[in-house]
């Protein structure tokens, strides 16, 4: 690894950072759910990439969940089974948090643009869930949005996002889902990938053009990290191209 990779802490929250190496002009922020996960196993890959000029150098944020199954979800729902908690829906906390909080921080201390241009905001599963509502609900504040097997299976999400027009479209949106995805499911969770396809016809409606939306199909790949991994090195690819 040529660039720093950081752990800093806000309001009790720990924020994993990649900074690229050499930094001497302000980069655009990636924000990403889940800690590091998606990425600690992408920094060669993602250096590689920017030292060839393929992308624009971006700095990585992992932001570390209190409780994803709460932080994560849009509103209240009941558990998938008994044996799990129920979601207590707390994503317009954590939206505040994002908006509020982390981004102006990360302005101040870290060699980030100030303004909201290229900045980005990932996930993957619930991680997904909650980039996409955040788009929906602050649609200037993240103009790369990445929803990763996004669980669009959430309760009332769908209805949702069909009852809600996208008012300020971001400059581009990429969604992955494996093929095998929901299969042998008796839950919601069945619907993984028709609902992921279903998003990307709504957000054509919504006006963002075929070449600013990107919708990956994973031939044989189920639910799991590897995929993640993938698809994130994908997206962001996609999304700081020169």
């Amino acid at each position: 690894m040529k660039g720093s990779f950081l752990y800093d802490e806000l309001n009790g929250r720990q924020l994993d950072i990649y900074i690229p190496p050499s930094p001497s002009t302000p980069m655009p922020a990636v924000i990403v759910q889940d800690g590091s996960s998606l990425f600690h196993q992408q920094i060669l890959s993602l250096e590689d990439m920017i030292e060839r000029g393929t992308i624009t150098p971006v700095v990585l944020i992992g932001v570390h969940p209190f409780n994803r199954l709460d932080e994560y979800t849009p509103w209240r729902a009941p558990a998938l089974h008994p044996s799990f908690p129920a979601f207590k829906g707390e994503a317009d906390t954590y939206l505040t948090f994002l908006a509020d909080q982390l981004m102006p921080y990360l302005v101040q201390h870290y060699p980030i643009q100030p303004e909201q241009g290229q900045h980005g905001l990932i996930g993957a599963s619930l991680g997904g869930l909650v980039s996409m509502y955040v788009l929906w609900k602050e649609p200037s504040l993240f103009q790369h949005i990445g929803a990763l097997s996004g669980s669009f299976w959430y309760p009332h999400f769908m209805a949702y996002i069909r009852q809600h027009s996208l008012q300020t479209l971001p400059r581009r949106i990429y969604l992955s889902v494996g093929s095998e995805e929901g299969k042998g499911k008796s839950s919601a969770q069945q619907y993984m990938v028709p609902f992921t396809e279903e998003l990307h016809h709504i957000v054509l409606h919504c006006g963002l053009s075929e070449h600013c939306l990107r919708l990956h199909i994973e031939q044989g790949e189920g639910h799991h990290i590897g995929q993640f991994q993938r698809n994130f090195l994908s997206a962001i690819k996609w999304f700081y191209q020169r």
